[in-house]
């Protein structure tokens, strides 16, 4: 998001200064809270870094505070990690409503300038924490937004390239190849489809090009499915995705399907971007479907996260209760090994 704010200047040659704004969020979501409860006050768990408004950040959280004033508090911190920098910023730290009618809990800061390895952040206290509703299956979500504030003299207009090759895919400009879906019929083109799709790229440019007929017939996948992959091709992302955030069985629904029409056409953004929705939202309920797929399209950080998850002995009581366990240890039988090894140790 880019926006200009004008500031007066007394001089007799009229001059402006342009602000550049730039917002991110990451979510960073925590499992095994009570475990992690006891470990000790100063003692932290810490984010992998990750990339907004072109810094590098990680969230830090101290289940038993960092420091002896606050060892009845959770602390959270969020820190700058570039290099040999500073960045003038504000920082949203909340945790997202896991329940419809519960308040976001958290802070934001005013504008603040971070050096290297300088934090921000906020305490909560325990009692506090662990009555609302932000903590369910022993897990919650924290939710990172960084507004970054440049200065510059000159502004560029945002990137529509996405647009612009939306709108050729809906108005159907230029196509040349179709696919059948189910009985429901998709125009595009071949150059934006290969650019993006390592399979595409070989059907229709690859030794066996001079075979590919000009309507393809898709099989095993909802026309749905298929429509929302072909919209993250020319866009870059899935509104379906974030449309269905108010239902979460819609979701997670779709995030599954959607993994799997990735890893076919080698879409490996979107399918990371289904791995994290599977993740928000993973339960006891879920959980074997999403570690099913996790296995069979080779999603390992994913797969990691469910087995670490069932190790729990609630949880794996309700997860084996499901008709998708049942499912998960016929169709994916070295599963259950890893499960009993992970509870072995």
């Amino acid at each position: 998001m880019v926006s200009s704010v004008v500031d007066a200047v007394e001089s007799e040659i009229a001059s402006t200064r342009l602000t550049e704004i730039s917002t991110g969020s990451h979510l960073f979501k925590f499992i095994g809270y009570s475990s992690n409860k006891g470990i000790g006050v100063g003692k932290c768990i810490t984010s992998d870094v990750f990339t907004l408004g072109g810094y590098e950040w990680t969230i830090t959280y101290y289940p038993d505070g960092n420091s002896s004033e606050n060892k009845n508090f959770l602390a959270f911190y969020v820190t700058l990690r570039s290099d040999g920098t500073k960045a003038r910023v504000k920082i949203s730290l909340t945790m997202p409503s896991q329940t419809e009618g519960t308040p976001v809990m958290g802070y934001s800061s005013d504008a603040v300038t971070l050096s290297t390895n300088e934090s921000w952040g906020f305490l909560i206290k325990r009692e506090e924490f662990e009555a609302s509703e932000h903590l369910r299956d022993n897990s919650f979500t924290i939710k990172c937004t960084v507004t970054v504030i440049k200065n510059s003299r000159f502004t560029v207009l945002t990137s529509n390239l996405h647009q612009q090759l939306t709108g050729l895919l809906e108005h159907g400009d230029g196509t040349d190849v179709s696919f059948n879906v189910s009985g429901v019929t998709f125009n595009a083109h071949r150059c934006v489809l290969a650019a993006r799709s390592p399979v595409f790229m070989a059907q229709f440019f690859g030794p066996m090009k001079g075979k590919v007929n000009q309507s393809i017939e898709i099989k095993d996948m909802e026309p749905s499915i298929f429509k929302s992959m072909l919209h993250f091709i020319y866009s870059d992302s899935v509104p379906d995705l974030e449309e269905a955030r108010g239902d979460k069985d819609a979701s997670v629904a779709l995030a599954q399907h959607l993994l799997v029409a990735a890893d076919r056409y080698g879409l490996e953004r979107l399918k990371q971007l289904c791995e994290m929705k599977m993740y928000e939202f993973v339960d006891a309920n879920n959980l074997a479907t999403t570690l099913t797929l996790a296995e069979q399209h080779n999603c390992s950080e994913l797969k990691a996260a469910c087995i670490e998850f069932i190790k729990r002995p609630e949880v794996l009581a309700a997860v084996v209760q499901t008709e998708e366990f049942e499912h998960m240890i016929k169709s994916c039988t070295t599963i259950l090994e890893e499960l009993r090894s992970k509870n072995d140790q």
